[in-house]
């Protein structure tokens, strides 16, 4: 088929990496699939394209499911992740990479070396934290945030976790961020998503916790540089 000569443009194109506490679903192969079609057209335009995929391995829902089976955690993560990578045959699609998160080495140095760089910047400080947990979303709801007491996205009950964290002070970002997506050079489409973030944004961000106890964690996960008594949490690895 005859290609354009392109733009010289850039394209680096990832699917959101889905957790592998269970087998993937047509939902999955839609992302791919959509994913995958992004990336041929930009091919065809003559631009240079990464398409990328992996496996978030590194979550407490993993764990949780590996219990409930019976079998260690490296075995669901290893047997899920096997699953995930065969739809690019099964799909016929045009992966350059597929990163599984929990065994990989260049993934566990890069997720260091950004942890540093933040450390050494003044943006990740620790203190003692209690907040409601839900282990489906793998994120701490406020009470406000609850519909009649339960995740608005599972159902179900969160869990009341008290401990020392690290946090990331995302609350001195908001105006640099309002900035970027502001002018499009951090650009969200279509529009009526940027405005959201925008609004979302002027009510001001919080700090959030980027780790967890490894107790907690039963061990799985990325230990934070300097403190194994910690898993960083897996959306900032």
């Amino acid at each position: 088929m005859k290609t354009n000569k392109g733009t010289g443009a850039r394209w680096y194109i990832t699917t959101s990496i889905p957790y592998v506490n269970a087998q993937p679903h047509i939902g999955h192969a839609l992302e791919m699939i959509q994913a995958d079609t992004l990336a041929r057209y930009h091919r065809l335009c003559g631009d240079e394209v990464r398409l990328q995929s992996g496996a978030d391995e590194n979550a407490l829902k993993n764990v949780q499911a590996a219990q409930q089976l019976g079998l260690s955690t490296a075995e669901l993560v290893a047997q899920n992740a096997a699953r995930f990578a065969a739809l690019e045959e099964t799909l016929s699609l045009s992966l350059d990479d597929f990163i599984r998160t929990s065994v990989e080495a260049r993934h566990h140095l890069g997720v260091a070396q950004i942890w540093r760089a933040c450390a050494a910047h003044g943006d990740i400080y620790r203190k003692s934290y209690e907040g409601l947990y839900c282990v489906g979303c793998e994120l701490f709801y406020s009470e406000a945030e609850l519909v009649d007491g339960r995740c608005p996205i599972h159902g179900t009950t969160p869990e009341v976790v008290a401990e020392e964290n690290y946090f990331f002070r995302l609350s001195r970002y908001g105006n640099a961020l309002a900035a970027l997506i502001g002018d499009d050079r951090l650009r969200i489409v279509p529009e009526s998503r940027k405005n959201e973030m925008l609004s979302f944004i002027e009510r001001g961000l919080e700090d959030f916790s980027i780790s967890r106890s490894a107790a907690r964690a039963n061990g799985w996960g990325i230990p934070v540089p300097d403190d194994p008594g910690q898993v960083i949490y897996v959306w900032f690895d």
